[in-house]
Formats: C-alpha cells, structure tokens, sequence
C-alpha cells in the first residue's frame, strides 16, 4: 500500500477525513433507538467543517493534489449519509426518486473523473457552480435534518416545502452535471445549460465555473 507523502498531511485533509468518519458514524448512529437528534446534529457540523477546511486551505496556502480529490469526495459521502436518514425515516417514494437521481449523478460525474484521470491524466477539478451545487445540497439537507430530528423534531405538515428544496436540488445538481457533458462554448469554456442562459441574457461572459 502506497504511504501518503509528509506534505500531504495537513490541516484541511485531517478534517476533510474526520468529515467522512463522521458521516459513517452518524449513520450507524441513527439507527439506534432515541440517536437520531445525535446523528443529525453530526451530519450538520460535518458539513460546517467543509467551509472551515477550504478556509484554512486557502488561508495558509495548504492546497494539496489529495486534496483535491478528498474534499469533493467526503462532500458526497456526507450528502449521501444524510439523505439515507432521512428516506428511512419519510419513506416517501417521490423523495426516494429525487435521491436516487442526486445521487445516481454524483455517481457518474465521479466515475467520468476517474476515466479521464486515468486516460488522459487529467484531474477535473469542482467548479464554482459545482461548489454552489453542493452549498445548495448542504442547505437542503442540514435544513431537513435540523427540523426533523433537532427542532421543532418532527416532519413539516407541508409537504410541499421538503418538495420545492428537494426539486431544487435535484435541478442544480443535474443542470451542474450538464457541464462535463455538453460540448464547449464558442470561447472554449465548459458550461451548464444555467450558466449558458445567463450569459446570453447577460451579453457579457460567464466566468468559468
């Protein structure tokens, strides 16, 4: 097994590994009786660390090539930790369909980067609009969780509040996806179909996402 080199142990990949430990832990967790809250709340400030460790990164300049890979990976792992709590505890079949869609795409978009990696040899880092996708997913799922489990600690009556979130979730994180997959502009940039929209009704370009 290879040994990950001196300089890559740093500050921001420490907690960017204590995140996805954390994501294991909040999902056993949450199946033991009267846990729940605990795990929530887990999941939640795992997330919070997320901002911290890109912050230290860029603050002490400790950005390093793993982790680049590790940061994008334990966003998912936590992601996905969240959203199984949560079908299992609303068992609703439209929320478990908007899941499997978000979750089915993060699947492809990380095997498309490991086929490219490993033909070309070329790391394709997150973007700015695939950072505010997963802002967004983050959002969504801290807010289901911190309700549900920690306060008020039950399930919305409306319905359609945890509809509207999981909708835009589901659109943002499909339309980022877009971006790997739809041919360059006429400038040669990558970009999604949002991102197209507000260029053309913008007149002026979109910085590279």
């Amino acid at each position: 097994m290879r040994s990950i080199p001196r300089g890559e142990i740093t500050v921001p990949n420490i907690l960017t590994t204590i995140r996805i430990f954390a994501a294991s832990a909040a999902v056993i967790i949450a199946r033991m009786e009267g846990y729940a809250a605990f795990a929530a709340a887990i999941l939640i400030g795992a997330s919070i660390l997320d901002y911290f460790d890109g912050w230290y990164a860029r603050r002490f300049n400790q950005k390093t090539s793993l982790g680049a890979h590790l940061d994008p990976f334990a966003d998912k792992i936590l992601i996905a930790a969240g959203f199984m709590i949560l079908c299992n505890t609303l068992q609703w079949w439209w929320f478990n369909v908007f899941v499997a869609v978000i979750l089915a795409r993060e699947a492809a978009i990380t095997l498309y980067r490991m086929v490219i990696r490993r033909r070309y040899g070329r790391f394709l880092p997150a973007g700015r609009f695939g950072k505010i996708k997963t802002a967004i997913q983050y959002l969504v799922v801290d807010a289901m969780l911190f309700h549900i489990y920690i306060f008020p600690g039950r399930v919305p009556s409306g319905k359609w509040i945890i509809f509207a979130g999981m909708a835009a979730a589901v659109f943002i994180t499909i339309d980022s996806g877009f971006r790997y997959m739809l041919p360059a502009c006429t400038d040669g940039k990558k970009r999604s179909i949002v991102e197209r929209l507000l260029r053309g009704l913008s007149g002026t370009r979109v910085r590279e996402a």
